[in-house]
């Protein structure tokens, strides 16, 4: 199970159960168009291919001009690869460039101060909880390896991040599921470390082209809940006999709605407010 599932199986274990149990996936409209989410993948994808290019650089900063231009070149690159239509190239292409203004200028702040020593794009990593019965599973957009030996998450969001409540009552538990991952050595070319810093960048390459919105609170103590409660869904749905049901709290909306028409939500969400 990823760490993003989590979240799915605590709002919506219908859903969760169509998706990874009955294997049911929705198919691609036959007239789809590029769209947001395309554009989240593309945005991923720059920020990947120049954060491996940086961490190739002697001493990790090749200087403003130059980390520009790598941007510009790994954005060019995941554009052409998109083969979007010429209208949605001319929107995406500026706000690229707005996005690599903001992170240039992170990275610049931090390679000032020599805070980072090593970085690492889309790393791969697990954990394995209750006794080895389940597999956590995650791809991390950023890990740094700080000067002062502990390690810094970042996850980028063209979108909206989740709320800093979301993150410490345990309905977006990625972030401090990554930060217990990475505690245990579970990622990959990783040493296992404390970490200091969790963070979102919310990336949109608007008229504020980037944010940089850090998650408060102490990682470790936030990871353990998170393990904790992710080991109780576990344990109820995938190793015990707790029914899949749909929308079970009101309160908590799942990411996607793929199987909401099998479930009948609508149906029954409609008499629920009859």
């Amino acid at each position: 199970m990823s760490v993003t599932e989590v979240a799915d199986l605590m709002a919506d274990p219908y859903g969760f159960y169509a998706r990874r149990v009955l294997r049911l996936t929705p198919l691609d409209p036959l007239d789809a168009e590029v769209g947001a989410a395309d554009y989240g993948q593309i945005v991923h994808a720059v920020l990947a291919t120049w954060t491996r290019r940086l961490g190739e650089a002697p001493g990790g900063w090749p200087g403003l001009d130059t980390a520009s231009r790598w941007f510009d070149e790994a954005a060019e690159e995941s554009l052409a690869e998109a083969a979007a239509r010429p209208g949605l190239l001319a929107f995406w292409r500026p706000r690229l460039s707005r996005i690599g203004g903001f992170v240039v200028a992170q990275e610049a702040a931090q390679a000032s101060g020599k805070r980072i020593r090593h970085r690492h794009a889309e790393v791969s990593g697990h954990l394995d909880i209750l006794q080895g019965a389940v597999r956590l599973k995650v791809r991390a957009d950023r890990i740094d390896e700080l000067a002062d030996r502990t390690l810094s998450i970042i996850d980028y969001k063209t979108g909206t991040p989740p709320s800093a409540k979301e993150i410490t009552d345990g309905r977006a538990p990625q972030m401090p599921l990554e930060a217990a991952i990475a505690e245990a050595g579970g990622f990959q070319k990783v040493e296992g470390a404390v970490v200091s810093a969790m963070a979102h960048w919310r990336l949109t390459g608007g008229g504020t082209p980037g944010e940089v919105k850090p998650i408060k609170g102490d990682a470790a103590a936030l990871g353990a809940d998170a393990l904790d409660q992710t080991a109780a869904l576990a344990r109820a749905f995938l190793l015990g006999d707790r029914r899949f049901v749909a929308r079970p709290h009101p309160g908590r909306k799942p990411r996607r709605s793929d199987h909401d028409h099998l479930a009948r939500v609508a149906e029954w969400g409609a008499a629920d407010e009859s």
